[in-house]
């Protein structure tokens, strides 16, 4: 770039060279104009006059007065010994005008030394006539006129002591002459003054530009260059991307970019989709069909790309509703369903138009199936273990208070059944909770309740496992009425504080904290002093089935489900629960209930 400006400052240069009159104005000002020392500007009349005595030594008939040549010949080597050793910057700019003068002198007593009027040498005089009118202001264009009329008086009133009308006549001319020739010699130096001052200017002005080119050069080499090494590093990382399937698209959903990822999902190499394939077309065209309907409210119309184009609307809804993540399913070469996981980004291009689309897929074919599974096998072992475990229970029942007189020992065992059996009971009920929950069937009934009752009733409850544990277990209070389900707030409470006291070792301590909150409704605190909860875990403890690692570690028994009972009920009473831990000190549950749960709530969570 900056080569380029350089050449083009250079041919325009010498252009102007090329021309005639402007190599004689420069000719000039090299030697007489304002680009011209003091030297520069004596030596044309120092050439000229070397010249004129050169002419003397070839006819040195024309000397008349062989003093006064020898006298102007002093004065012109002294003038000339004057322009080398005088110090010039440091003088007035007048003084330069004193170099010209004497030079005229010099023509005057050559003259006169000459034949006079009739002198070969009286052309001299506009060599330093025009040095005078090359000089700053119009000083020099009267100094010039009247040494060119001393130069003509000279020789008369040497040789005659007076002068006549032809000499005065001679006179006028020739300082008419030499005033023209000085204006016009003037008029050219100042333009040329003016012209090199512009030039000046503009010489400071391109060496600015060039070192704002350079610089701009510079700044835009290293943007680009960290953009190429970006660029590489992101083709790098989405190149060794396995796990996930990365495809790029432009607007109209043509694949610029199909990472290893995408080609182990989808099973087709890279080189036979980018920029071949679109995004839709490993979409399963039903579903997308489907979802393209239910996000316009009409199906899909056109045909071809036109039809694709659209459809690219429905897989890129996502990314305009702030990146929302939604299954899909994806048709792999080899015909094989595959549910995967998009997460799509829009690309920006210039101004607010779409570069195209990033898409993250990643399979969650086996994931899915699990849990489906999953929820099949808990629907299924609830509801079949619940009716014989309600018989058994109230066989149990029969036993005990039956006719026949049982013995202790038989009261015993029997008591060891009924506890079992009612534990096993009670994960059978949170099992269909959680099932309920994960359909939208699960639903409350809110009536005037007083938190702090349910919170005693539970913790009543649970005092002889306190004992057993020897763990100590307070309850700190007061009345918190509000709107709520209290058969499941007290499952709240149970499961808070039963995983507390898991949790706590022996000596240990578990605080109940309850009252009203500040912003209405009421506030649960549960504290225990146990082993704490890995930070990274605290995010995962509403899971279903999630066991921290310190559980797993202790063997703590559960299976995971009373804290993702516990934030379904919350939840359905318009509440929050908030954790905080720190390993090997404790960890504090808080609920937060309003004073009534939203309408929505009643119905189901």
């Amino acid at each position: 770039m900056t080569e380029r400006y350089e050449g083009i400052s250079i041919a325009g240069r010498g252009a102007r060279d090329s021309r005639p009159t402007a190599r004689l104005l420069r000719m000039i000002s090299r030697y007489t104009g304002p680009e011209a020392g003091v030297v520069e500007r004596q030596l044309p009349f120092v050439l000229v006059y070397l010249a004129a005595m050169v002419v003397l030594r070839a006819l040195p008939d024309i000397v008349t007065r062989p003093g006064l040549v020898v006298a102007s010949a002093s004065l012109a080597i002294a003038v000339t010994l004057l322009a080398l050793v005088l110090p010039w910057r440091s003088l007035p700019a007048w003084a330069g005008d004193l170099l010209p003068v004497g030079s005229l002198v010099c023509v005057a007593l050559l003259r006169a030394g000459t034949g006079g009027q009739g002198s070969l040498f009286a052309a001299l005089l506009f060599v330093p006539v025009i040095t005078l009118a090359a000089q700053p202001g119009r000083r020099g264009i009267v100094l010039a006129t009247l040494g060119a009329i001393l130069v003509i008086f000279t020789p008369s009133l040497v040789e005659h002591g007076g002068l006549g009308r032809l000499v005065v006549a001679r006179a006028v001319v020739v300082a008419g002459v030499a005033c023209c020739v000085a204006v016009v010699a003037h008029e050219t130096t100042e333009r040329l003054r003016v012209r090199n001052a512009a030039l000046n200017r503009l010489q400071v002005e391109q060496q600015r530009l060039l070192d704002l080119v350079r610089a701009d050069a510079e700044l835009i080499a290293r943007e680009a260059a960290g953009r190429d090494a970006a660029y590489a590093q992101l083709v790098s990382v989405i190149d060794s991307a396995t796990e996930q399937a990365i495809i790029a698209t432009d607007a109209d959903g043509m694949v610029q970019v199909f990472n290893a990822g995408a080609e182990r999902l989808l099973g087709y190499a890279q080189g036979s989709v980018v920029g071949r394939v679109r995004l839709t077309q490993f979409h399963d065209p039903d579903e997308l069909a489907e979802r393209y309907a239910e996000l316009f409210d009409h199906p899909v119309r056109g045909e071809g790309e036109q039809r694709d184009r659209r459809l690219l609307e429905a897989v890129a809804a996502p990314s305009r509703a702030h990146g929302a993540v939604r299954d899909w399913t994806y048709v792999a070469k080899d015909g094989t369903a595959k549910t995967v996981r998009l997460a799509v980004t829009r690309r920006h291009a210039t101004g607010d138009a779409d570069g195209g689309y990033v898409v993250v897929a990643t399979d969650v074919t086996a994931e899915r199936e699990a849990a489906a599974l999953k929820d099949a096998f808990v629907g299924l072992v609830s509801h079949e273990l619940r009716t014989p475990l309600t018989a058994m229970l109230g066989y149990l029942e029969l036993l005990q208070d039956g006719p026949d007189p049982l013995t202790d020992d038989q009261r015993a065992d029997l008591a060891v059944v009924e506890r079992n059996a009612r534990r096993q009971l009670r994960l059978v009920s949170d099992l269909l909770l959680t099932v309920q929950v994960e359909a939208g069937r699960f639903s409350i009934v809110p009536e005037p309740v007083d938190l702090e009752e349910v919170v005693r009733s539970s913790v009543l409850s649970v005092l002889p496992v306190a004992e057993a544990s020897r763990v100590t277990l307070t309850v700190e209070g007061t009345s918190a009425p509000l709107q709520g389900d209290a058969l499941r707030l007290g499952q709240v409470v149970d499961n808070l504080v039963t995983n507390a006291l898991k949790f706590t070792p022996a000596r240990g301590r578990v605080t109940v904290t309850v009252g009203p909150d500040e912003g209405g409704g009421a506030r649960l605190e549960v504290a225990d002093t146990g082993m704490g909860i890995p930070p990274d875990e605290l995010e995962q403890l509403a899971d279903r089935f999630f066991r921290s690692s310190n559980a797993r570690r202790a063997a703590v028994p559960g299976v995971g489900l009373g804290l993702s009972i516990a934030k379904a009920v919350i939840d359905a009473h318009g509440g929050t629960l908030g954790v905080s831990s720190t390993l090997g000190e404790g960890t504090t549950f808080t609920v937060v209930l309003p004073p009534r749960p939203p309408d929505e709530s009643s119905q189901h969570a």
